[in-house]
């Protein structure tokens, strides 16, 4: 993760905010929680797909699809839960995950 200055965090965050399309492709934001806009973001203890915020203690899924490589975010709504494992579908479609609200 890259550590950012507060400064552009906070921009990152007031973008993000309310238009969450396109999270997954910014790698900034993985060190941005979208509930309080802190940037004290660390890996979930025993979990490598999640990543947690020590300020208000939100997770969330970011991780690199095992399928194509691109990045996961559990945030975008590109990026939807599973039915089956509540992990998130990657946009690739190559997980074998149904997406919520679909079939």
């Amino acid at each position: 993760m890259e550590l950012l200055d507060r400064d552009t965090a906070k921009k990152l965050f007031e973008r993000f905010r309310t238009t969450r399309d396109g999270i997954r492709n910014i790698p900034e934001m993985a060190s941005v929680c979208m509930i309080c806009g802190s940037i004290h973001i660390v890996p979930k203890p025993g979990d490598d797909r999640r990543l947690l915020c020590r300020d208000c203690g939100f997770a969330f899924y970011r991780y690199q699809c095992t399928a194509c490589g691109k990045t996961v975010d559990g945030r975008d709504p590109l990026n939807p839960g599973c039915r089956k494992c509540g992990s998130r579908v990657c946009t690739c479609g190559a997980c074998g995950c149904q997406p919520v609200g679909n079939g």
